[in-house]
């Protein structure tokens, strides 16, 4: 740059000359060495007014850029020599080169993630420092990928094999589903349980179902799984299914295939499954059927303008919520989320609703004021949510089955307590029922909502009897002290004799 453009910017801003930008995120003044946290022009402009303006505004424009010059050489070795460190440019830089290769690979914006943890394994593998030459050595060709995969398998497949033999018992774990060609697959999942009592999960196999689908298939399937980690049947403790009929019919299911083959195992129907199944009697009801069509007519299919005007229509209302979420049927959980906020953001719905003035509206407004309807939504809202959080807690990782049949029997006791609530107005446990009988007072009846409690009750107990002949195993297995002498397998009797007698075990088991 010549002399004559370095007075010409000093002539409309030379102050700011006096700052140099020796690192693209961080400038100083030539002066003091004063570092702005923000660069900006009325940030620099202050600072020289109020430091150095008194001394250097009577400065000639050659002046000037004799001063500038000769400070700028002060900072150049220190700019040159040792350039500070930035923790921030070089993953930025890194961040668009990567983002750039997905885009013109057209990859999905997801993969970011994944090729990041692909990089920090790769800089792993070479010692924390990882040049370009090594980077490029890696070898990552489509036959390369494929024989690292089959290696991969058969290495998991051997130490599976090894910890079978070796291992005390193992459960399974049976799924069967339909892929997107309409073609039948088991998976096979198994849990192994060591001599040290340490467990390992791992699939076992994945196995298609073709031409049929009955018991004795899924039996073979299993079978032939087994063979190939030279197992059998004989240390399996218990097996974890769908539920399908094809798995737990007591004749010609896989259940009855066990059966005829003389294994006592017990076949167990998924305890998640079937709690969601349980609460299909609170799902089906009218309040949530409606429910489910005001919201579609809002914001489903192509109503999108609906959807804005509704959405602004809360905003404007200042509503609790600025919006609904649909109701999936398959999705469980998405039930209490629906409804809770359908019911507190109910009014301005109503008013929507009469706003818009559309003729296939007046159904759904009419229910809206209707005391009896809103009684359902409330109950349903909070029973859902009591549902819900049982879910979650069966959903926790790390449970045995001891928990799990915890878990559900404090529900099942629960499920009586909400009745006898119910019967005595209390709503301790139903909070938006307590909304509600504040708003109409004694409009309300939630005594007749007492039969889907019933029918719950019902539900459970027909679901979860599997788990009564498992009550034994589990009372020994959670606390032996309690457990019936006679009740249990006689190879244990002589054992359980002791512990009942041992004084100094039961003061310990005690003082827990």
């Amino acid at each position: 740059m010549d002399n004559q453009k370095y007075i010409q910017e000093f002539d409309r801003s030379w102050e700011i000359n006096y700052f140099l930008n020796y690192i693209s995120n961080r400038t100083i003044c030539l002066l003091c060495g004063f570092e702005p946290s923000i660069i900006k022009k009325f940030v620099i402009d202050r600072h020289f007014r109020r430091c150095h303006s008194v001394q250097y505004s009577n400065y000639s424009d050659t002046e000037k850029l004799n001063i500038i010059e000769a400070l700028k050489l002060v900072y150049q070795d220190d700019v040159v020599s040792s350039p500070p460190e930035n923790s921030s440019e070089k993953p930025l830089l890194a961040s668009y080169a990567i983002s750039l290769l997905i885009g013109q690979n057209s990859k999905p914006f997801t993969d970011g993630t994944f090729i990041k943890n692909c990089i920090i394994e790769a800089v792993k593998s070479f010692g924390n420092s990882l040049t370009i030459d090594e980077a490029m050595s890696i070898p990552l060709s489509a036959k390369t990928i494929t024989s690292r995969i089959t290696d991969i398998s058969n290495s998991i497949q051997e130490k599976l094999k090894n910890l079978l033999i070796s291992c005390t018992y193992f459960s399974l774990c049976i799924d069967e589903s339909t892929d997107i060609r309409h073609i039948s697959q088991l998976s096979i999942f198994i849990r192994i349980v060591q001599n040290d009592f340490s467990c390992v999960e791992e699939l076992l196999d994945f196995v298609p179902l073709h031409g049929t689908t009955t018991g004795l298939d899924i039996f073979l399937a299993v079978e032939g799984a087994l063979k190939k980690f030279d197992i059998d049947l004989s240390k399996c403790s218990s097996i974890t299914t769908d539920g399908a009929k094809a798995m737990i019919g007591s004749k010609i299911g896989f259940a009855g295939q066990l059966k005829q083959r003389n294994f006592n195992i017990p076949v167990i129907h998924c305890i998640i499954h079937q709690e969601a199944l349980s609460g299909k009697v609170v799902k089906l009801s009218t309040a949530m059927e409606t429910v489910t069509k005001i919201i579609n007519t809002i914001k489903g299919g192509q109503k999108f303008l609906m959807h804005r005007k509704f959405q602004l229509f809360l905003t404007e209302h200042k509503a609790i919520h600025t919006d609904v979420p649909l109701h999936c049927p398959s999705r469980w959980l998405s039930a209490t989320k629906c409804l809770e906020r359908f019911f507190a953001i109910r009014k301005e719905i109503f008013l929507f609703l009469q706003e818009m003035n559309n003729s296939k509206f007046q159904e759904y407004i009419s229910l809206l004021e209707d005391v009896t309807f809103l009684s359902e939504l409330a109950f349903i809202t909070d029973m859902t949510n009591q549902l819900r959080l049982l879910n979650l807690k069966l959903q926790r990782q790390n449970q045995n089955i001891s928990q799990l049949v915890s878990h559900v029997d404090s529900f099942r006791r629960k499920l009586q307590l909400f009745k006898t609530h119910l019967n005595n107005d209390i709503f301790h446990f139903f909070p938006s029922c307590q909304i509600l009988l504040e708003e109409y007072g004694s409009s309300c009846n939630f005594k007749q909502y007492i039969s889907i409690v019933d029918s719950l009750i019902t539900e459970f107990d027909t679901r979860f009897t599997c788990f009564e002949k498992l009550r034994t195993e589990l009372i020994l297995f959670e606390n032996p002290l309690t457990a019936p002498i006679e009740e249990q397998h006689l190879d244990l009797q002589d054992e359980l004799c002791d512990l009942h007698n041992d004084i100094s075990f039961q003061y310990w088991f005690i003082t827990l």
